[in-house]
């Protein structure tokens, strides 16, 4: 009985909670299989480095589950945090080399967040967009603003994509590329950052975790 109250009260608060966001916004939460990357070139060889374990607060209009092309504005608000020691290049060298040339120990997190975007004239359909966004980019505690193009579609079942892809230097970010092996291996300045994104209302993702917890 006791378990039965704490679900109940539980979900009424997860209710109450979503319906006082959406007066304004709906919270999407990432769903598993949502990923970025970071591609470059060296002297010897291309590199691939990923992750899956990415912290986004992707906050879009009440009305994105009806016609894209009657919202002016579908996206509130973006922003991202990724931690720099869960991207993995699938060499551990590798790896070790890219958190100290990205000084992860000062600087955790690459962090962005989106001041503003305009719709593509022509762009949109009925169920998706593709939007020119302007942000600021953190990476090794130095900002740079950025404009990316980000295509995005809403699912027949209520989720949402996003991807884009954007070459950046690390110059700009006060990076220095880094040299390996006597020189031997030199990194490139130029990397190129890839999203894609998978997401659906945070109110179902809470409601299914509650329900699973009061079937245990």
């Amino acid at each position: 009985m006791r378990k039965t109250l704490f679900t109940l009260s539980t979900l009424m608060a997860v209710v109450t909670t979503a319906g006082a966001q959406s007066a304004s916004a709906i919270r999407l939460r990432l769903d598993p299989g949502s990923e970025l990357t970071i591609e470059g070139t060296s002297s010897l060889h291309a590199f691939h480095c990923k992750t899956d374990k990415i912290n986004a607060y992707v906050d879009v209009d009440p009305s994105y589950t009806k016609d894209l092309t009657k919202i002016a504005r579908p996206i509130v608000s973006v922003k991202v945090n990724i931690v720099v020691r869960t991207l993995s290049c699938g060499n551990g060298q590798m790896d070790k080399n890219m958190y100290s040339t990205l000084k992860a120990d000062e600087n955790p997190l690459i962090k962005y967040t989106m001041s503003g975007y305009d719709i593509l004239d022509g762009s949109a359909t009925p169920a998706a967009f593709v939007a020119k966004t302007t942000g600021t980019l953190t990476i090794s505690s130095q900002e740079k603003t950025i404009d990316m193009k980000v295509s995005a579609e809403r699912l027949s079942d209520g989720k949402a994509t996003a991807q884009a892809e954007q070459s950046i230097l690390m110059s700009d970010f006060g990076i220095k590329p880094p040299s390996f092996m006597f020189g031997r291996l030199k990194v490139g300045d130029a990397v190129k950052v890839k999203f894609h994104l998978k997401a659906g209302p945070e109110l179902l993702a809470q409601l299914a975790a509650v329900l699973n917890r009061s079937g245990q």
